[in-house]
């Protein structure tokens, strides 16, 4: 909000200024240009707040996938989650398809499989798949 301020504030400033001086078509683009940046913060720290967690017990994988882990209700918390047998479990770093496409991380089990770790980057996916692995088989 302090940022999406600084931005604003001088923006009217100078589009009241330009209004003044008979440029009114100005202020309909500044106002169009704030509700754009607007929105794009809006979009960036809604997505930013997504979660993911794998949890690994004695019988028991679970993925919980959601915004804001540890809130309730409407706010937050898991919004998906997938319970699998952990004798059963496989994880599968499948290969990028092309060379826009980053490879997928699955886990899954009896025929039924999840991607996890979307917002994650290439590498940070194959040390993920390792470490799934080595917990699982411990």
């Amino acid at each position: 909000m302090i940022f999406l301020g600084a931005i604003a504030v001088p923006l009217l400033l100078i589009s009241t200024a330009l209004a003044t001086q008979g440029l009114w078509l100005v202020l309909p683009f500044a106002g169009l240009e704030l509700a754009a940046l607007f929105t794009a913060l809006y979009l960036v720290s809604h997505a930013a707040q997504r979660c993911q967690v794998v949890s690994i017990g004695d019988a028991v994988v679970t993925i919980e996938k959601g915004r804001d882990r540890g809130n309730c209700g409407d706010k937050g918390g898991p919004e998906e989650r997938f319970e699998f047998a952990r004798g059963w479990v496989k994880v599968e770093l499948a290969e990028a398809t092309g060379r826009w496409y980053p490879p997928k991380l699955w886990v899954g089990a009896s025929g039924r499989r999840v991607e996890i770790a979307e917002f994650l980057a290439e590498d940070e996916k194959v040390e993920l798949a390792a470490e799934l692995h080595r917990l699982l088989s411990a």
